[in-house]
């Protein structure tokens, strides 16, 4: 079974969440608010008419439609040239360190084993040699 891998909500704060807002107007909005905006008009609740709320429908589905295009051939292209995945050392050492050489947690929250490639900053790393490992605990 595949999941979605959202660590930070994108896809329910932003998609699931656009969705709505936008379906929302064709059901919610006012006549007197849409003659306002100079396009459209009010929502089903308001005038029982249905063509408001289509035209939200209309404009959800076309805005899917071109990002899943538009992102399905940039990430096959990438996929195609560069690759879009990792080692499986740099996944489970985790992006922040093998991608952009820092935490992006504070230390007290790394478990000590997952510090790899971790030196602390009075120890010099040479190029071409693995820093010491360390168990050192970091004080909260």
């Amino acid at each position: 079974m595949k999941k979605i891998d959202d660590p930070v909500g994108a896809l329910s704060a932003h998609g699931l969440a656009g969705v709505w807002g936008t379906l929302a107007c064709g059901l919610f909005t006012a006549p007197r608010l849409a003659e306002k905006n100079a396009v459209g008009q009010g929502g089903l609740v308001y005038t029982g008419s249905f063509e408001q709320l289509w035209g939200q429908f209309v404009g959800v589905v076309s805005a899917f439609a071109f990002v899943f295009a538009a992102s399905f051939a940039t990430f096959y292209l990438i996929k195609r040239t560069i690759g879009l995945r990792v080692s499986a050392e740099e996944e489970d050492a985790g992006l922040d360190i093998s991608e952009h050489g820092m935490y992006g947690y504070p230390e007290q929250f790394i478990p000590a084993p997952e510090l790899v490639g971790y030196a602390p900053a009075a120890v010099p790393v040479m190029p071409g040699t693995a820093p010491a490992a360390t168990t050192r605990e970091v004080p909260a």
